[in-house]
């Protein structure tokens, strides 16, 4: 199964949107998903390993997948595995 993690701070103007498209998404496909604020420790420990410079970052199968809220159709064919 797809894991996806979604790292955001509370303060990004983007990542709602970000957070809404993955939860949509949710409802249509099977996918581990997990929302993660950068300042958590678990979130430092993600920007350590993947050199996160900006929010929304979205890590798909322990990879960065996307920098910012991707477009729907690129979104949809990453949590497919595709």
């Amino acid at each position: 199964m797809v894991k996806v993690q979604l790292v955001y701070t509370t303060t990004c103007q983007y990542c709602p949107s970000a957070k809404k498209l993955f939860k949509d998404l949710q409802k249509q496909y099977k996918f581990e998903y997990e929302e993660i604020d950068a300042i958590s420790p678990k979130g430092q420990e993600l920007v350590g390993r993947f050199s996160i410079m900006a929010v929304p970052t979205i890590i798909v199968d322990d990879k960065v997948a996307f920098v910012g809220v991707p477009a729907r159709d690129k979104a949809e064919a990453a949590v497919k595995g595709g």
